[in-house]
């Protein structure tokens, strides 16, 4: 349309350009003929007639001239428009402002409806973006039209592959054997190249061409589904053992063992040993549950580490005495944290002397603390027999335990780390373990500091 239009214009414009010119030429020579014979009233007549259609024909050429030089303007202030200059085309008083006009209102309507459509593009894009569910669109080639970053961070993909083939960019058996031969609400779950479990779910278009692929990250969601199930499987072991124990010792008292002075002192001491270790799982699990709801109250204010550290060591020695392990304190004179004093004192108890439990016989614990950045990391190290790499990530999971036999002849619950993990992450810090060199563990905990003053001044008091 564009193609013809011009060019058929152009064309009438040329031959009645040329008609007027050749009428012109006619009008001319009648009148040079006319003259020739002037004598004659017929031969001035024709001369004034012959002029008079010369006249015409001159006016009709500048006519003719100044319209086609207006269509020029038009059809370039219209090529202007459609190419996104100007938005409107000035009137300039003539025949063809009424054509101008209607260029001008189909204008604003394409304006207006670009403006639209790049809104809800705009819209679009921030949805997406958004989501945290991956959304990767196909056409009928199963080639990808439409992926957000959350599909490119599940499937590990560096770029945009818009335009490439589902099966060039996804590695998935699962996924690859769903899109192919999925019908619509088929699921698959699979694990990634980034090692993301995963399930996605194949729609189709509403176009009726190509797939709709929504996947969801169930990484987190498997993962505490795991913790849960061992957590009701630990439980109900931690209290069946206790429980069994004092089951049994009961009954042999019951049946004559009270009368037998050879057991029933030992019955008794397992009766209390036992009993005890309840109480603590109850309380720990009580503790647990306050923190998990959150009614475990934190009154946040600074506190010297040092003097916490110390309080620390002082409530685990009789402890560590008995195993004749050293404790040393390496904290810097000055250094405050921003804690609640009762929780930072049980976290600290928790690691000092769950590293004296795990120290060799006569070795070594050193609790220090630094400044770093806007944060106080406080550590207990002890040269026990470390943590392989493979349980750091869950030690601080409720009755995980390394080596369960040794933990409980150690008398843990195997709720103290969790505890621990719960009151920092409620103090706004964080908890972790490293491996220590040559042997052995290092917890640290990390907490916020109030302010940025401190001294460095080191102290040691061995246990």
């Amino acid at each position: 349309m564009r193609a013809g239009g011009p060019a058929s214009s152009a064309g009438a414009s040329r031959a009645s350009r040329w008609f007027v010119i050749a009428a012109a030429v006619i009008a001319v020579v009648a009148a040079v003929l006319a003259l020739h014979d002037a004598a004659t009233t017929r031969a001035r007549g024709e001369m004034v007639i012959a002029l008079g259609f010369g006249a015409v024909a001159v006016v009709g050429l500048a006519a003719a001239r100044r319209s086609q030089r207006a269509l020029h303007s038009l059809a370039r202030a219209a090529t202007e428009v459609t190419a996104g200059g100007p938005r409107r085309i000035a009137e300039a008083g003539g025949e063809l402002d009424p054509v101008a006009r209607l260029i001008n209102r189909m204008a604003d309507d394409a304006a207006r409806t670009l403006e639209a459509l790049r809104g809800e593009r705009d819209l679009l894009g921030s949805v997406l973006d958004s989501m945290t569910q991956g959304v990767i669109a196909l056409d009928g080639d199963h080639r990808i039209t439409l992926i957000n970053p959350a599909a490119r961070r599940i499937f590990a993909l560096p770029g945009v592959p818009i335009g490439e083939r589902f099966a060039d960019q996804v590695a998935v058996p699962e996924a690859l054997a769903l899109v192919a031969d999925g019908r619509p609400d088929d699921t698959a779950e699979f694990t990634t190249a980034a090692n993301v479990r995963a399930v996605a779910r194949i729609t189709a278009q509403r176009s009726g061409e190509g797939r709709l692929v929504v996947v969801d990250d169930v990484t987190a969601i498997r993962r505490l589904e795991t913790i849960r199930r061992d957590f009701i499987a630990n439980v109900s072991h931690e209290l069946r053992t206790p429980v069994s124990v004092i089951r049994a010792n009961a009954e042999t008292l019951q049946g004559g063992g009270k009368d037998d002075p050879r057991f029933a002192d030992r019955l008794i001491d397992g009766l209390h040993r036992n009993a005890e270790r309840l109480a603590r799982i109850i309380a720990d699990l009580l503790d647990l549950s306050r923190l998990d709801a959150g009614h475990y109250r934190l009154d946040r204010q600074p506190v010297d580490v040092a003097t916490a550290a110390a309080q620390a060591v002082a409530a685990v020695e009789s402890n560590a005495t008995a195993r004749a392990t050293s404790i040393t304190i390496e904290v810097p004179a000055g250094i405050t944290a921003l804690a609640d004093p009762k929780a930072l004192d049980q976290v600290l108890v928790n690691l000092i002397d769950n590293a004296v439990k795990y120290a060799p016989p006569s070795g070594r614990v050193t609790v220090r603390a630094a400044v770093r950045d806007d944060r106080v990391r406080i550590e207990v190290a002890d040269d026990g027999p470390g943590i392989a790499p493979v349980h750091r990530d869950r030690i601080f999971e409720r009755f995980y335990r390394v080596d369960p036999g040794r933990s409980r002849d150690q008398g843990g619950t195997g709720l103290g780390l969790s505890i621990v993990k719960h009151l920092a992450e409620s103090m706004g810090g964080s908890v972790g373990v490293d491996g220590n060199r040559p042997t052995g563990s290092v917890f640290w905990c990390l907490l916020p500091r109030p302010g940025l003053d401190s001294r460095t001044v080191a102290t040691a008091s061995p246990s």
